[in-house]
């Protein structure tokens, strides 16, 4: 259970501002205000009502980045109480504003997770006096900046002719490139990936099973290439088995330093790279269709996927 502090007296408990050592402003006075730990805690284990939820791992990885912005500014998360959310720098700029200007958005777009509007819902519904947080609140940030997905036709027969080679020689590593390239997993998801996962619906739909999805959510499932799934499928030696039972470095580094080395890949994620020819492939195969790709990729917007695949759309002959 915890200890929060009542609203309708937190304004006379708030702390005056000081400017420290380093040149920081800081609200110092009556610590009677809820220390930043519980509230961390309070977000790495409350749940929104009737919302997607972030993951343990996402919210984990949220914290992580709140935690860097606020030592950066000499703010120490295991001591401070949630005052210090408000603090700014000794220009008078809140340090959330003074951290986008200096370092962008994108890291700051993963702190401010903690400040999305259901989340303060959340909080004020736990008596937590969210005035402190009005400066991330408005924080006005960038769009998410998405790179449309360029295919190459010799990248990719490359990648093929390579990877076709495993299926006798390392099995282990084909049915990563055939979960990566066949069925669009992540790194991540690949480590995880179980025979059990793979399904079929009331209709005879080919499904996977991600648990704890990027998106949120217990788990999630995808439509799967049959093709693909019934070959995956075709390996199986126990239903619980893991699709990929090695060491996680075969997948986090092997796979990816032989992507670059035997197939060429130079994108700084070799095995995303994989994902991207797959929902590039799941969308050409089924007329242009981005629904389709965004439901095999588990994407969480037709929007998302609409803006990486981008290329010109198959026209058909007309005679």
């Amino acid at each position: 259970m915890f200890s929060l502090q009542d609203t309708t007296s937190s304004l006379h408990n708030s702390a005056t501002p000081m400017l420290s050592e380093n040149g920081f402003i800081r609200f110092e006075g009556v610590r009677k205000l809820l220390p930043i730990s519980d509230f961390f805690e309070i977000y790495r284990t409350q749940t929104l009502v009737a919302k997607r939820q972030a993951n343990e791992r996402t919210k984990g990885n949220n914290i992580l980045r709140m935690e860097q912005i606020l030592r950066h500014y000499g703010i120490d998360p295991a001591d401070a109480d949630i005052s210090a959310f408000a603090s700014k720098t000794g220009a008078g700029i809140p340090i959330c504003d003074d951290w986008v200007a200096h370092r962008g958005s994108n890291e700051m777009r993963q702190a401010r997770s903690l400040f999305s509007k259901a989340w303060i819902k959340r909080y004020k519904q736990l008596g937590i006096d969210c005035s402190w947080f009005s400066n991330w609140i408005a924080l006005s940030l960038e769009g998410v900046q998405v790179t449309p997905f360029d295919a190459n036709r010799k990248e990719l027969d490359k990648i093929r002719e390579a990877c076709e080679a495993l299926k006798e020689s390392d099995p282990a590593m084909y049915l990563m490139y055939a979960l990566a390239y066949g069925l669009g997993l992540r790194s991540s998801e690949i480590q995880r990936a179980r025979f059990d996962d793979l399904h079929e619906d009331f209709d005879g739909n080919k499904l996977i099973r991600i648990h704890s999805p990027k998106s949120g959510g217990e788990y999630q499932d995808r439509p799967c290439d049959p093709s693909w799934w019934e070959l995956i499928a075709s390996f199986k030696t126990s239903n619980d088995a893991l699709i990929v039972p090695v060491q996680e470095d075969r997948i986090t580094r092997e796979f990816p330093s032989f992507l670059r080395r035997k197939c060429g890949v130079v994108d700084d994620r070799p095995v995303h790279r994989l994902r991207k020819y797959c929902g590039h492939r799941v969308m050409r195969k089924n007329g242009n269709n981005a629904f389709v790709a965004s439901k095999a990729l588990g994407h969480s917007s037709v929007e998302v996927t609409s803006r990486v695949y981008v290329g010109m759309p198959t026209i058909q002959r007309s005679f």
